[in-house]
């Protein structure tokens, strides 16, 4: 089974009540206020970062592209549904990505101690980042804050996004996006969507890897 459909099975699955009608809302939104709009372009420069793993060690993206092309997961947390679904999928196809000399990397806003917890319960075996208060991801152009509406939503399910973050002031997460960046650190390839559902599939990072190594 492919990401899409997977995703779309889980969509399926969540496609009624009014906690996806608050979602509906806010994709809506995004889309119309064009909050998108200063994503990096494909042949753009890919803002560099310098962020701690999962193992609170610094990971740098210039010493990253020294070594191969670099790809670059933003998710929004190990509280997304959508998101576990993604990094499973990254995970599986990570040899293929490897393969061509390629590093791959997750970011999210939630704490360190979050991002080990989620590597280990999931078994993911690259690095997990974390920006704390999207400093990264606002360099995307990719930061969102969370209307209360959909922060209230979210915490009758348990789930605190200020507190996973470790930012009590603040819920703000990125849109979920992909970018490969070649070692010249020019942007090869992007997938960003309003939808927080949709994900790029790794066939497609592996055939911009291919491209990009020809």
């Amino acid at each position: 089974m492919t990401l899409q459909e997977e995703l779309q099975a889980m969509r399926e699955k969540a496609s009624s009540g009014d906690f996806f009608q608050i979602h509906e809302t806010v994709i809506e939104d995004l889309r119309k206020t064009d909050k998108l709009a200063n994503v990096p372009v494909i042949g753009s420069v890919a803002p560099p970062f310098n962020l701690p793993d999962e193992e609170n060690h610094l990971v740098s993206s210039t010493f990253l592209l020294k070594k191969g092309p670099l790809i670059i997961s933003f998710f929004r947390g190990d509280w997304c549904a959508f998101c576990n679904l993604e990094l499973r999928a990254l995970q599986r196809s990570l040899a293929e990505f490897q393969k061509f000399g390629a590093s791959l990397v997750g970011i999210s806003p939630q704490a360190v101690s979050y991002s080990h917890m989620m590597a280990d319960r999931r078994n993911v075996q690259y690095q997990v980042l974390s920006d704390s208060g999207n400093k990264i991801a606002d360099s995307y152009g990719l930061m969102f804050t969370m209307p209360n509406e959909l922060q209230n939503a979210y915490k009758a399910f348990g789930i605190d996004i200020a507190q996973i973050n470790n930012n009590p002031s603040s819920a703000e997460v990125p849109v979920p996006a992909t970018f490969v960046v070649n070692t010249d650190g020019l942007i090869s390839y992007r997938f960003v969507d309003a939808d927080y559902t949709k994900r790029a599939e790794p066939s497609e990072i592996i055939a911009n890897l291919m491209t990009i190594s020809a």
